[in-house]
């Protein structure tokens, strides 16, 4: 898919009006083309900001901040400059089309990070992580990802193979001798070391988490009967008029989402239609989809005029896994206290609506530490298959070994183990693989 061989550049940073535009090139024409575009004799020096004009020819294209960054020691592990240049998409267009008539060609996406991947500058799970970060809408996906960037997932599972490999290399050993001429190692010893990887690979899988199934998101769900002031709670939380409210009962017929930011927790707000006794079909619908919104909600937001305690009663067995918070909605004196922590709200003079976000402020909050505390690593779906993968050919060698398995036999199913854990890090062979995940990348990245 990757020439690496190319010389490439593209625009780093979004297109369009902003103040500085980045333009990346790597390849091994970067200083000859520093030379010609900047008119300079003397070559940069690496990792400092030169301040040049840009040429075309004669034709000045920008004056711009120009990095050298040397190889090895670049992202890409090639020789790379970076032009910070004016923003607007006139002088980025012509810069990238001068750079281009000197023998570069514009990057695919991904194609500066395969680069250092292939260099050995990150490995696949790193990868994966600058992706995520790219794509995170959520503080938490952000602070894991940046965890794996650092290695925080790449080394226990370096530290594994390194295991496995350890114990290969004992087994192939022993079969080079004969039991008079070395101190053989035990099967209860193999089970062992064995039975202490299989302990690593399970703490990183209970230890983690999918990124693709948004467990570091929230989900608040307003729930109640019909016309408690659902829809004009989720429109004053929101801050701006989403769901449709009127006098009349049964206004909202399905659920609606709008997304909010709540202690930099991504959060899902739901609007809910009204639970009564549904007259039609689409009525039925609507009231299966409010209870499918609570079972799927972390947080719901009772709310009624009257009771919502009393009222939330009749649906216990719904809302018994449930964090619920109890709204007495349209109040006239909202900022009354409650015995019953109930919250008192009024959608018209926005009283209580203040409680009603401190409330939320403080579940995130304990939500983020208690989610830190229970989770170390994020991992892709792609990541998970290979530990899983592992885990399982590790357990049926713990059963070989307990039959006093030849070592020929075991040490093959150690390699066939280890062959499937390290396609989470160093998938070389795997081009399909490879480039499904960094075809999923931003250009210039």
């Amino acid at each position: 898919m990757y020439n690496t061989r190319d010389n490439i550049v593209s625009l780093a940073t979004v297109p369009g009006r902003s103040a500085l535009s980045i333009i990346r090139c790597s390849g091994s024409g970067v200083l000859a083309l520093y030379k010609n575009i900047t008119k300079q004799k003397k070559l940069p020096l690496p990792n400092f900001c030169h301040l040049a004009t840009l040429y075309n020819k004669k034709t000045v294209l920008d004056q711009s901040m120009v990095t050298f960054f040397q190889s090895p020691k670049s992202y890409t592990g090639q020789n790379m400059l970076e032009f910070s240049a004016h923003g607007g998409s006139v002088i980025v267009q012509k810069i990238i089309e001068t750079i281009e008539q000197r023998g570069f060609r514009q990057a695919l996406p991904g194609e500066f990070s395969y680069r250092a991947f292939i260099s050995g500058k990150i490995d696949l799970i790193q990868a994966e992580s600058i992706a995520t970060i790219i794509d995170s809408d959520n503080s938490l996906d952000v602070l894991y990802s940046l965890n794996n960037l650092k290695g925080g997932l790449s080394k226990p599972i370096y530290k594994i193979l390194s295991d496995i490999e350890n114990i290969i290399l004992k087994m192939e050993h022993e079969l080079d001798f004969e039991e008079s001429e070395i101190e053989f190692t035990s099967f209860f010893e193999y089970l062992e070391l064995v039975e202490n990887i299989t302990k690593e690979i399970e703490n990183i899988r209970k230890t983690s988490y999918l990124a693709e199934k948004k467990h570091s998101s929230l989900q608040v769900c307003l729930a109640g009967k019909t016309n408690a002031g659902k829809s004009s709670l989720f429109n004053a939380l929101l801050g701006y008029n989403r769901s449709i409210v009127t006098q009349e009962k049964g206004t909202t017929r399905d659920t609606i989402e709008a997304q909010l930011s709540i202690e930099n927790i991504d959060t899902t707000l739901v609007d809910t239609a009204g639970i009564r006794k549904a007259k039609n079909v689409v009525e039925k619908e609507g009231v299966s989809r409010t209870f499918a919104a609570i079972q799927e909600s972390d947080i719901v937001l009772f709310v009624d005029e009257q009771d919502p305690k009393k009222e939330s009663e009749k649906y216990k067995e719904a809302l018994a896994t449930k964090h619920v918070v109890y709204i007495k909605s349209k109040q006239d004196n909202p900022n009354i206290k409650s015995k019953t922590k109930t919250i008192f709200t009024s959608t018209k003079t926005k009283g209580g609506i203040n409680n009603l976000f401190t409330h939320l402020s403080t579940y995130a909050k304990n939500y983020h530490s208690s989610f830190k505390s229970k989770n170390s690593f994020l991992i892709s779906l792609r990541q998970k298959a290979s530990l899983d993968s592992c885990f399982s050919k590790i357990k049926k060698i713990k059963s070989e070994i307990k039959k006093q398995q030849d070592l020929v036999i075991l040490s093959s199913l150690l390699r066939d183990a280890h062959d499937s854990l390290s396609l989470a890090v160093y998938n070389k062979d795997k081009n399909e693989v490879i480039n499904k995940i960094f075809k999923g990348f931003c250009v210039g990245k």
